[in-house]
């Protein structure tokens, strides 16, 4: 493999293929220097020093799934004990504990309790509220289970949700869009090619979405290749993916964790790899690669934008999903935390809202 060809083509503005990124993804430490070198630098060239974030909150308006996804630890069988569905009222009341978030990021579970009706009413009680607020929210695997649900076509039901007052789509429930990797690891959920037809639906719609990958488990190289092709296709398509965050599987107490033995998580080194190939996949097609303090660490986090990374995510304030998996980083930082650590690496800090519009708003402590 000729890296030094191969690391010339983004900075030229030319597309990696997915057989060199695959290649990429395998190198060893000791040749990986040239491929953060290079990823730093088609960074700085799209996004200067600047490293931005969001003040948002999550919230989660039900825990119960009839998923059988094996990475999760969050979800409970609809019956059990502790299952729950937020009134619309609780989630003002939740959106509202933190005054001048600028998003509210809000998914739940496949809960036969929960139609399009109440999650609906949700949204329109939270924008009514707060109508400033960005609604964040639902996975296209929601989208996906309320349309069915309620009898709408994906496009009625974007309409629908419009209509109540949602703003962007979710993501996630992507894990690695690759059939073979999903059959294992979340059998139940919609597959690959209805992944990437609901979210380019949304996009058609002006509906913008993030984009993920939950990778560090039974994956190999070329299936995040594929991913990342699954997903540069699309953007190239239909422009609508305001950015690209990969998160690494969490999973001290998953099911997918103890069955394959896994008992901790991918080494930083490998995720800052996963950065820096991602950067340089995508070029300038999706010019925001995001980290995930709440899965590394800040301190982590923050080195992470030495390797292409010029997001740090969301303040969260209420993070379930990784916490219940195990994780050790905490659930919630403030608007200045997230200043300091940006300050400390060296760059930028920039506020911004859910569609990377950049603020002025001062930064809260």
């Amino acid at each position: 493999m000729d890296i030094d060809r191969i690391l010339k083509k983004p900075l030229a503005g030319e597309l990696l293929t997915q057989e060199e990124a695959a290649g990429l993804l395998s190198l060893p430490p000791q040749a990986r220097a040239a491929v953060y070198a290079a990823a730093d630098r088609l960074n700085r060239e799209i996004n200067g020093r600047r490293v931005s974030y969001v003040f948002n909150r999550n919230i989660n308006f039900t825990n119960a799934c009839t998923g059988t996804c094996a990475f999760c630890a969050y979800r409970v069988a609809p019956e059990d004990e502790g299952a729950f569905v937020l009134t619309p009222q609780q989630a003002v009341l939740l959106a509202a504990r933190t005054p001048g978030i600028d998003e509210v990021c809000m998914v739940g579970g496949l809960n036969p309790a929960v139609t399009l009706e109440d999650v609906l009413a949700i949204f329109a009680a939270v924008h009514e509220a707060l109508p400033h607020v960005h609604i964040h929210a639902l996975s296209p695997m929601e989208i996906e289970w309320y349309s069915h649900r309620a009898g709408l076509s994906v496009r009625r039901t974007f309409e629908k949700l419009l209509e109540a007052g949602y703003g962007s789509l979710c993501g996630t429930a992507a894990e690695i869009l690759v059939d073979e990797v999903r059959r294992v690891i979340c059998p139940t959920k919609l597959s690959t090619a209805r992944w990437v037809e609901i979210v380019r639906t949304a996009h058609t719609m002006g509906i913008r979405s993030t984009s993920t990958i939950l990778f560090g488990h039974i994956e190999r190289p070329e299936h995040v290749a594929a991913h990342l092709g699954v997903l540069r296709d699309l953007q190239a398509a239909t422009g609508g993916i305001t950015e690209f965050i990969p998160l690494p599987f969490v999973p001290y107490r998953t099911p997918l964790g103890r069955a394959r033995g896994i008992r901790r998580m991918v080494a930083k080194e490998d995720v800052f790899l996963l950065y820096a190939v991602a950067r340089l996949f995508f070029g300038r097609l999706i010019p925001n690669l995001q980290t995930s303090w709440v899965k590394l660490g800040l301190e982590a986090a923050a080195q992470s934008f030495d390797y292409g990374v010029n997001d740090l995510g969301g303040t969260l304030m209420e993070e379930n999903i990784t916490r219940l998996a195990g994780g050790r980083h905490g659930q919630a930082l403030t608007p200045g935390q997230m200043a300091a650590a940006i300050r400390r690496a060296g760059r930028t800090p920039a506020r911004r809202d859910t569609l990377y519009h950049y603020l002025d708003a001062p930064v809260q402590a």
